[in-house]
């Protein structure tokens, strides 16, 4: 009789402890299963940011493609922080201009495609050598 009490006593004791036992595992699953939602919510993170800036630049490509501007940068040279020239084309003529922070100028009109912006600036420059020439010898 002292065998089969012992045997209830521990059959007790197992049944009462049981629901312990499964609660640690339950717990320790739940640790392990909440980190591996941590990783999986991380790579999914890193991994959205570059998809949505892929999508980002697609859709502006298509806009683009789209909405045909008549107004063309061809060029551009920067000359400080916040000064530029421009040279920009629209319906056949292209223009230089000068930008900066406060103001934008028309500088010169060329016609469009006839030569290089380097040409061009070339030409500028023969152009402004011969008028100070002439005002040089004007002057003596």
């Amino acid at each position: 009789m002292n065998f089969s009490f012992n045997r209830y006593v521990f059959m007790a004791m197992l049944c009462m402890a049981v629901p312990y036992l499964q609660a640690a595992g339950v717990q320790d699953v739940s640790v392990t299963s909440s980190i591996w939602k941590v990783v999986v919510s991380l790579i999914f993170v890193i991994a959205f940011i570059p998809a949505c800036l892929w999508l980002m630049k697609r859709f502006q490509f298509a806009q683009m493609k789209l909405g045909q501007s008549d107004i063309k940068i061809v060029n551009v040279q920067s000359l400080g922080t916040k000064e530029k020239l421009m040279l920009v084309e629209v319906e056949g003529e292209r223009l230089l201009i000068g930008v900066t922070a406060h103001s934008i100028s028309h500088l010169r009109s060329f016609p469009s495609k006839g030569k290089s912006f380097a040409s061009m600036m070339d030409e500028v420059d023969r152009e402004s050598s011969n008028d100070n020439k002439n005002n040089n010898e004007g002057a003596q």
